[in-house]
C-alpha cells in the first residue's frame, strides 16, 4: 500500500526521470511517444550478464486506474518479450498496486530456466517498488504530505 492518491502514484510510474531512479540497472529511459518508452538496462545474472535495449508500449490504459503494456528486452545473451498489467485502487487514502505479467525468454537467457528468470524479474519489481516507496516517502517528508507505504 502507498499512502498517496492513485493519481500521484500513476504520475510517478510514468515519469521517465522517476523510472530511471526506480528500475534496477536502468541506465537510460525516454518517452519516445505518448504510449511508448525506450531505454537500456544492465542485468547481472550468474553466467549471463549484459546490457539490454528495452521497449515498452502501452496498449491499454484507463488513467489512473489500470494499464496493460507490451515490452521487450534484447541483448547479446538473448531476449525477453512479454505483457504486463497493473491496477491501482484506493482505500482509506491509500493506493494498492496489483500487477501480473508473462513473458517468453529466448537465446542464452532461455537456458537459465524459467524459475531463475522469474525470480530475477520478481526481485527487480520488488526493488523498484521499494525505491518508489522510498521516493514517495522522501517527497512527503519534504512537502509535509502523508508518508508512502509499501506494497
Amino acid at each position: 500500500m502507498f499512502d498517496v492518491p492513485k493519481e500521484r502514484l500513476w504520475q510517478q510510474i510514468f515519469d521517465p526521470a522517476s523510472l530511471l531512479r526506480l528500475i534496477p540497472g536502468c541506465e537510460r529511459i525516454e518517452q519516445v511517444g505518448p504510449d511508448e518508452y525506450r531505454g537500456q538496462v544492465v542485468v547481472r545474472l550468474a553466467g549471463v550478464a549484459g546490457t539490454y535495449t528495452t521497449r515498452i508500449r502501452l496498449v491499454e490504459r484507463d488513467e489512473p486506474h489500470s494499464c496493460r503494456m507490451e515490452g521487450e528486452a534484447e541483448g547479446a545473451a538473448g531476449s525477453i518479450r512479454g505483457t504486463a498489467s497493473f491496477r491501482l485502487s484506493e482505500q482509506d487514502r491509500q493506493t494498492r498496486l496489483e500487477y501480473e505479467g508473462q513473458g517468453v525468454v529466448g537465446g542464452l537467457l532461455g537456458t537459465l530456466g524459467s524459475r531463475m528468470i522469474e525470480g530475477v524479474v520478481q526481485s527487480m519489481i520488488q526493488q523498484g517498488l521499494a525505491r518508489l516507496n522510498e521516493q514517495l516517502r522522501r517527497e512527503a517528508e519534504v512537502g509535509g504530505e502523508p508518508r508512502g507505504g509499501s506494497d
